[in-house]
């Protein structure tokens, strides 16, 4: 137990640690505001957001066509109401995922507070400074707190769970509060649900009194599902899709030939590194009596793991598909960490000398393997000794009057280039498809976008890419398939009907862009198109890139490794 004294200089190194690490925050912010976001997928939901403000529902385009894009439908509600704010779009969303970071420790910190045993850890104010100083310096939090996606927010909500059900455990909370927070979670984060479903009863079966009531347990369940099948129906009659289309994609093969590996061990093993302190609290400090609390926690979280390293993690930078987990491994750490300030261990829980030494070692090489893991060299030989095994698709041979291709370009200037210059100041009734739709929807609403890779288009994510299918909704502008889509762009480059009917530019924008021939818009394009060329590939005669005639083998191989 804490005296009083030791109490109050805690609490003036915790406002001091406190103040030092929102300084390095607030920096974070300011830099984030700074520059353009260049996390494509977070512009998605600022698109949809002006469809919603302009009386056009849940839209990916203009023409009012309910659309299930939006894997996260909470933070799409968020973002609608953060775009009354008067700034621009990417500080709008940088500002929106960094304010519920501060909402994420907050909440973080209360789950252990409202549930500790100790006078000292039953202060909200005392243990933040356990959460946010470590979380400050961990790239798996840092790295997504101002990515303006829902990330922040998923964290947030699944802080509050975690702390709900603990509090319901002992009688302290509604299970009705409960349940309705993990459906909130279920919309921000749907695989979350493997969580919500499993961790109630885990502390049901596991813990010693005070157990979850079974009462409540069934209370929390017949809600929650409750909940998620009136999700699934509302979505069927709105969307005419009961799952967003990501999952449709995902089921049909949609990324055959893919070519970029993920991967989600060196993903999942990043998070936990940034997880290392809670998970020396727990080897070092974790006795006899603690062992359910700390299964009934990590439990549910590696089991949403287990589902996530059979997903292609798309954009999952900063191992951001694991960060809202961060609370089923916090917040048993600090438990256990409050228990010893609780009481004094008795005599057969204090350990032998030996059962010290050797936990202290395992800690040492744990923290050494994830110091090493941090190596870039390290990582290159996991992946190669990964092996991993996929197809890709032989790349089409285009015959062009130039000798060397055109100089390839950072995909977030490419983007905006083409974003910027050529596409944005056509006019409303152009069509555009593209595979990288998140910036370009956002920057040019008045402009309709088929979604090549299927994630905002629900002819493709239900029936799969097909070029005629393509070809007949006629887009004016083509930017060609990103290079990893390897079937794609070869289905397209092989069908007679794509060249016979487009003016193809190989190579530009990274990836090449296809002009409409009978386009209404073609003189306004052409225009366009030369301003865009001009200013990013000076010295470069167009004419030299136009593609003359294409062919395609068809052939798939195996490659194994990146």
């Amino acid at each position: 137990m804490l005296s009083a004294n030791h109490r109050r200089l805690w609490n003036i190194a915790a406002g001091v640690l406190l103040a030092k690490a929102a300084g390095t925050w607030i920096q974070n912010l300011w830099i984030a505001q700074r520059r353009p976001l260049s996390f494509d997928d977070a512009y998605m939901f600022a698109r949809y957001a002006g469809n919603v403000r302009a009386g056009l529902g849940v839209s990916w385009n203009p023409d009012g066509v309910h659309t299930y894009g939006q894997t996260s439908p909470l933070w799409g509600m968020l973002v609608v109401l953060c775009s009354h704010l008067p700034i621009g779009t990417w500080k709008m969303l940088t500002l929106g995922s960094w304010v519920w970071s501060i909402a994420a420790v907050i909440a973080l910190a209360w789950a252990v507070s409202a549930n500790a045993q100790s006078g000292f850890m039953s202060s909200t104010w005392r243990v933040l400074p356990l959460v946010v100083l470590p979380l400050t310096d961990t790239l798996a939090f840092s790295g997504n707190q101002a990515t303006g996606m829902e990330t922040m927010l998923a964290t947030c909500l699944a802080a509050l769970f975690v702390g709900l059900v603990f509090e319901c455990r002992r009688g302290a909370a509604r299970p009705e509060l409960v349940a309705l927070v993990g459906l909130l979670l279920f919309l921000t984060r749907p695989e979350s649900a493997i969580a919500v479903v499993l961790f109630p009863p885990l502390l049901w079966i596991l813990p010693p009194a005070p157990t979850l009531p079974k009462r409540n347990l069934v209370t929390i369940a017949g809600i929650f599902f409750g909940g998620v099948l009136v999700d699934f129906l509302v979505c069927k009659l709105y969307f005419h899709t009961a799952l967003p289309l990501s999952f449709y994609m995902k089921s049909r093969h949609a990324y055959e030939g893919y070519r970029e590996i993920w991967h989600p061990e060196l993903l999942m093993l990043a998070f936990m590194a940034g997880c290392q302190l809670y998970l020396a609290a727990l080897i070092l400090l974790g006795r006899r009596r603690d062992w359910r609390l700390i299964v009934g926690c990590l439990a549910p979280a590696l089991a949403v793991f287990a589902y996530l390293g059979t997903v292609t993690q798309i954009m999952g930078f900063n191992a951001r598909y694991y960060t809202p987990y961060f609370p089923f491994f916090i917040v048993p750490a600090l438990l256990v960490l409050d228990r010893w300030l609780s009481d004094e261990p008795s005599a057969e829980e204090r350990w032998p000398r030996k059962t010290l030494l050797v936990r202290s070692c395992a800690v040492a090489l744990m923290m050494i393997c994830f110091l090493a893991l941090s190596s870039e060299s390290v990582q290159a030989t996991v992946r190669r000794l990964e092996a991993k095994a996929h197809f890709e698709y032989e790349p089409a041979q285009v015959e062009i009057a130039a000798s060397s291709p055109l100089p390839s370009m950072p995909w977030d200037v490419a983007m905006s280039d083409i974003t910027d210059r050529l596409i944005a100041p056509l006019p409303k009734g152009t069509t555009v498809a593209a595979s990288e739709v998140g910036y370009l929807g956002s920057r040019a609403p008045q402009i309709s976008i088929i979604d090549l890779a299927g994630l905002n288009d629900t002819d493709i994510a239900l029936h799969g890419f097909d070029v005629t299918a393509l070809l007949q909704r006629k887009p004016d502008i083509i930017w060609m398939p990103n290079a990893s889509y390897t079937y794609q762009r070869g289905e397209m480059f092989a069908d007679p009907d794509f060249l016979a009917e487009y003016d193809v530019y190989a190579g530009a924008a990274n990836y090449g862009i296809a002009l409409r021939k009978d386009s209404p818009a073609r003189p306004q394009i052409d225009h366009q198109m030369q301003v865009y060329w001009s200013a990013v590939y000076p010295g470069y005669r167009m004419s030299d890139y136009l593609v003359r005639s294409a062919s395609w083998s068809g052939r798939k191989f195996k490659v194994v490794g990146d």
